[in-house]
């Protein structure tokens, strides 16, 4: 069993998390900490759904020693004055969900963008600390990810981002406090630094615009730019691709939302105009869980060499 602990559950990526470990079959949840107001409140008090699933109270911050992985889950100050206040023994392992560190170039610590799709070789044999990518940033990597790798993204590119209410709460702040402008451009930037990871040779403008949904937990994105390969190509390049992962599929028909909500996919529409020669690959996925959460589940799989389903096989909403 991997003996987990949390710090951080009020926001809905925590909740989310927490769902989602309580019933993970190879996860023992041992604590969960953080507003030292809260300490002693049983945990199904402030986390909603999980009544009867889970005895737990808030625990006061402490050592950590009694665990082999420690999530993050705070805001990005929060987690900052966390990690200035952590010791961990070297075995233990962290994933950080706030996004304070998608675009680290060093520091004293080396964190791997935990983006499975892109670096799950890194995940099973070299990570230690993880953060998890920002939610419109992995689903515009998952829709450009093939094609960066094959050294095909040689034009501008536009995405167009529709995120659901939870990732944007009323007044147009996100869960960190940023607004939604500041979001934006947090996202651009990692997504730009990304994918001149995956293609060396990517020098082109990246831009960014978000809509909020009126679905909660829908992220959709749609990048736009120029390629010259033909549609069956790009189909085969696709699907060569995201062949031995277990969450991206390359779908035939616009995605609906039923499709992805409370799951760990990520769908891909693949739509060629080739009159004007631009490719436009449609992304849709539950934003609190392969947007963030269920992608943190994932990468801990990763880390502890079980298979990346595990805890993950979660059930649609159906129509």
């Amino acid at each position: 069993m991997i003996k987990v602990g949390v710090i951080g559950y009020n926001n809905l990526r925590a909740a989310e998390l927490l769902r989602v470990l309580i019933n993970h079959p190879d996860v023992e949840l041992r604590w969960v900490r953080g507003n030292e107001s809260d300490v002693g409140v049983r945990l199904d008090h402030v986390v909603p759904g999980i009544v009867g699933e889970c005895d737990l109270s808030i625990e006061p911050m402490g050592s950590v020693d009694d665990v082999d992985l420690v999530y993050l889950c705070g805001s990005r100050d929060e987690v900052a004055a966390q990690l200035h206040g952590l010791t961990l023994a070297d075995e233990v392992r962290v994933i950080d969900l706030s996004g304070s560190h998608n675009l680290d170039h060093g520091g004293e610590r080396l964190w791997t963008y935990g983006l499975s799709e892109m670096q799950r070789r890194v995940l099973v044999h070299d990570a230690r600390w993880v953060t998890v990518p920002g939610n419109a940033a992995e689903a515009s990597l998952l829709a450009l990810m093939p094609m960066a790798r094959n050294l095909l993204l040689n034009s501008p590119l536009t995405l167009h981002v529709a995120i659901g209410v939870s990732a944007l709460p009323d007044g147009g702040t996100t869960l960190d406090g940023m607004t939604a402008s500041q979001w934006a451009d947090d996202q651009q930037r990692e997504v730009s630094k990304a994918l001149s990871q995956c293609q060396s040779s990517f020098n082109q403008p990246v831009t960014l615009t978000v809509t909020p949904l009126a679905e909660r937990r829908t992220l959709a994105v749609a990048a736009r730019f120029k390629c010259g390969v033909d549609s069956e190509m790009i189909r085969q390049l696709y699907e060569q691709y995201y062949d031995d992962h277990n969450f991206v599929f390359i779908v035939d028909r616009p995605i609906v939302t039923a499709d992805v909500e409370n799951t760990n996919k990520c769908l891909l529409f693949i739509d060629k105009d080739e009159r004007s020669g631009y490719l436009t690959v449609h992304a849709v996925m539950d934003v609190l869980l392969k947007g963030c959460s269920g992608n943190a589940v994932h990468a801990m799989n990763l880390l502890f060499g079980l298979h990346e389903r595990v805890g993950l096989s979660l059930k649609g909403t159906g129509c």
